[in-house]
């Protein structure tokens, strides 16, 4: 039996990095590939909190971020072949449920998922299946590559919002997530980008990646530093974040007409929202759960997006614990994983 390293979800806010065997390609639309690199995500962290905010089944390789090399493939896989780059989609639905048969297959009810229901990326070796790869260059930067699903998350997210250079956007969350939304506000040509962060470290990172301001929320109020710098309130609220709070923050801190994109997801958060805000200034919230690869892919092959700021950390599978330890305590933002060790 030819085995490799897996980090393996445990249970109660366990993860352990351990043999295992090696996947074998068992359909013939699957491909086994070599993981390059897999990013750490919040919903990792989320994941191994104790109680959970994610839920993630026990025994199940974690990670969902990932990119890697095809060495196999089965029986009838055309488009795709030994050597090839992608990027994976790691949510499979299962075409069934009412939302799969009208269009929403990003809003399955019963989906698998690598790294939550299915083996997932922080690993030497990965299965999937070539619905949910993607191409990518041959010689695209291990550490960009990695990031193409929150990238995809965040672009997707922000083609439902509809963004325009003449809007003033507030965008909560300065981690991994928050410096992506940063990095594809620019793209997309905002030029009044405020963000809410906690802590100096955060602070400066948001600073230097792009934010026109950032509001420590440990020192000032958002609202008075709106007024001040830009003489309103927002025209779009971006929850990357995913706390209760947050909602009953936004429906403050929007102008009449605003929209208000929940992102973060966290099933332990709770909002108090009195509805009639919604009413008097005619508000709309969107909910986002989809990815836009082809978009994504676009903005990484056309090099208008640089998403190498932000990584603080490259670990070795061996040391993910250590990474995710340093992500709690925010010591570090984006976190790239090499289970080659490369």
């Amino acid at each position: 039996m030819e085995t490799m390293q897996a980090a393996v979800f445990k249970g109660n806010g366990i993860l352990k990095v351990e043999e295992v065997e090696i996947p074998k390609i068992e359909k013939d639309d699957q491909v086994l590939l070599k993981v390059h690199a897999a990013s750490i995500c919040g919903s990792d962290i989320h994941a191994l909190h104790v109680p959970p905010g994610q839920a993630i089944k026990t025994g199940v390789i974690m990670g969902h971020e990932f990119f890697g090399i095809i060495v196999g493939t089965g029986a009838k896989v055309n488009n795709f072949e030994i050597g090839d780059s992608v990027a994976v989609n790691p949510c499979l639905p299962c075409g069934e449920c009412w939302e799969c048969k009208h269009n929403m297959r990003n809003l399955c009810v019963n989906p698998r998922h690598y790294g939550q229901t299915c083996d997932g990326g922080f690993a030497e070796y990965a299965l999937v299946e070539t619905s949910q790869i993607y191409h990518l260059p041959k010689d695209i930067d291990p550490d960009i590559a990695a990031q193409t699903e929150p990238l995809a998350c965040v672009v997707y997210s922000l083609n439902m919002v509809k963004p325009s250079p003449a809007d003033y956007v507030l965008l909560y969350g300065a981690g991994p997530i928050g410096l992506t939304y940063i990095k594809a506000l620019q793209a997309y040509g905002i030029r009044n980008l405020a963000v809410v962060a906690k802590g100096p470290k955060r602070v400066e990172q948001a600073r230097e990646c792009g934010a026109d301001f950032v509001i420590d929320t440990q020192n000032e109020s958002v609202a008075e530093r709106l007024k001040e710098e830009w003489g309103c309130l927002a025209d779009i609220v971006l929850d990357g974040v995913g706390r209760g709070p947050v909602l009953s923050e936004a429906i403050r801190l929007v102008n009449s007409r605003g929209r208000i994109m929940l992102f973060g997801l966290d099933h332990n958060a709770i909002s108090e929202v009195p509805p009639a805000i919604y009413t008097q200034k005619e508000l709309t919230m969107y909910g986002s759960l989809g990815k836009d690869f082809p978009a994504a892919i676009g903005l990484i092959k056309d090099g208008g997006i640089d998403l190498k700021q932000f990584i603080t950390h490259r670990v070795k599978l061996t040391e993910i614990n250590e990474a995710i330890e340093l992500l709690k305590s925010k010591a570090g933002c984006r976190v790239i994983v090499y289970p080659d060790d490369q």
